[in-house]
């Protein structure tokens, strides 16, 4: 099914129509980013975090639209069938922890960042960290950048594999992912923080057509839940995929350690400060969990066991496996106006998170690594045209990852990405309420902890798990970084009292939830 990197001269009707959705969905999103440059007032806080403003049904669908995403609709039904259902069972593992704690810890971090009016996740952690600012604030970006370039290209490989695999190869994946990246460069340039949530409840509304197309399946083409579910567990691919083949002690490992970082991933933070009111964080949290329950445990489970039971052993040829799912749409409704539809709803979940990540590493960079952590000032005339410029290099060099993908990108995600993140959330979290931890740990923490995961990602163990004990690759690092933490802070002086009170009181943060 594969095409080679060369756009043929002549190409199909139907592949001009595939390109033409791609095109008309991105129209919508510069109207989006019109919208949001009109409405964006001057300042960092405003094109950023929307000034805080954010009513609580934009973030509502801002955090659905974190679940409705390529990574869950698109990259774990495909990881399901290529790798096994396994990875979709740690996917429900994980959100055990997250929900437990998500009120707790969000109202705790939307409190300060309404008194304290952080831009970046970056500020919130030297503000707590209280020292060692620039080097601190330079170490985070680094970390921050390192995992969201990846994060960034991991997310490209479904949006240009869908398209291509919708054409048949006709129009080739490189050249889906080529005009991917201009589109979003452009739009998010534009309008900012707002721009990015406008679009995400488009993507909302385009992701929940997707989703009823699968419920219509699985009840028109199997006759109901029960017999799709058996189809695919009679197939012949079902030896091979419903297997554990990981240790368990990976999967407890990732309940604890992958599972609780979301809770401080940071382009989730950002929405945080976003947000108008407390309100937005608590409806927020619900719209969490409504997509969570239709993005990654409904859907994914429905498509996955949908390509079980319909190729079974024989999948289809394609260039990358997240473009099982459109050929199965394709199969099944044929092309016409539903699969029109049906590819809008996939676009709009591949670039669900792009957008917000790209801002948000433009924050890192401007903010936190040019302005405050190398001490450069900027004429605020000129800050715009650095946070294009950062787009735009970040976007650009997200390609690498996706230009010839080695494993699905759910894979990538868990080997590569998310143990950066875990480094940074674990040590944060614990900053956030225990109050003897002061800042030579806080440094330290951050510093063991990224400098252990690049040297047993690369060097040490550049095998996955990347540790010869089984653990998530994330494990290790996280727990060097979280010793570091209490050791250093225990064996050196507290933080100052005043601080203390003043960070962790209470009363004043109070005021925020009235």
């Amino acid at each position: 099914m594969g095409g080679d990197d060369r756009m043929n001269i002549n190409i199909s009707p139907w592949s001009l129509v595939v390109l033409s959705t791609l095109i008309t969905f991105f129209a919508f999103t510069l109207i989006a980013g019109y919208v949001g440059a009109k409405r964006t007032k001057k300042g960092l806080h405003e094109f950023y975090v929307a000034g805080g403003t954010l009513s609580a049904m934009t973030v509502m669908f801002t955090y659905m639209a974190t679940y409705m995403e390529a990574w869950e609709f698109v990259g774990m039904p495909a990881v399901m069938i290529s790798e096994g259902f396994e990875w979709w069972v740690i996917e429900m593992i994980f959100y055990l922890s997250f929900v437990a704690l998500f009120y707790m810890i969000g109202l705790r971090i939307y409190r300060l960042g309404k008194l304290y009016k952080y831009v970046t996740p970056t500020d919130m952690i030297v503000h707590r960290v209280g020292g060692f600012e620039r080097l601190l604030r330079i170490l985070i970006a680094i970390m921050i950048l390192y995992a969201t370039i990846i994060y960034i290209g991991m997310i490209y490989i479904p949006a240009a594999g869908v398209l291509s695999a919708a054409t048949g190869g006709e129009i080739p994946y490189h050249a889906f992912l080529a005009l991917y990246v201009i589109f979003i460069i452009i739009y998010v340039s534009a309008g900012g923080m707002r721009a990015v949530a406008y679009a995400d409840v488009m993507a909302g509304v385009t992701f929940i057509v997707a989703f009823l197309a699968m419920v219509y399946a699985a009840f028109v083409f199997w006759g109901g839940f029960d017999k799709l579910a058996w189809s695919a567990y009679t197939s012949d691919i079902a030896p091979d995929i419903f297997q554990r083949t990981q240790p368990f002690q990976y999967f407890w490992t990732m309940l604890i350690f992958y599972g609780i970082s979301w809770l401080f991933i940071p382009h989730l933070v950002v929405r945080f400060f976003a947000a108008k009111d407390y309100k937005g964080v608590i409806i927020g949290g619900m719209g969490s969990n409504a997509g969570f329950f239709l993005g990654a445990f409904a859907s994914p489970l429905l498509l996955g066991l949908s390509l079980a039971a319909y190729y079974g052993a024989s999948l289809p040829e394609v260039e990358v496996v997240e473009g099982y799912v459109p050929l199965l749409f394709m199969e099944l409704f044929g092309t016409g106006p539903l699969l029109v539809l049906l590819l809008l709803g996939l676009i709009a979940i591949t670039r669900s998170t792009i957008d917000s990540m790209l801002l948000l590493v433009s924050s890192i960079v401007d903010v936190d690594l040019i302005e405050k952590g190398l001490g450069i000032k900027v004429p605020e005339r000129s800050r715009r045209l650095i946070t294009i410029l950062v787009i735009i290099v970040v976007a650009l060099s997200s390609i690498l990852v996706a230009l010839a993908p080695e494993a699905p990108m759910v894979i990538i995600g868990f080997e590569l990405c998310w143990p950066a993140y875990s480094v940074i959330a674990w040590p944060t979290i614990v900053m956030l309420f225990w109050r003897r931890a002061n800042k030579y740990g806080g440094f330290a923490s951050y510093l063991a902890g990224f400098i252990s995961l690049l040297l047993f990602t690369y060097i040490i163990w550049p095998e996955a798990p990347h540790n010869p004990f089984g653990l998530w690759e994330g494990t290790l690092p996280t727990i060097i970084a979280l010793a570091t933490l209490i050791i250093v802070s225990l064996i050196t002086p507290p933080p100052p009292k005043e601080f203390v009170e003043e960070y962790y009181g209470l009363k004043k943060q109070l005021l925020y939830l009235k």
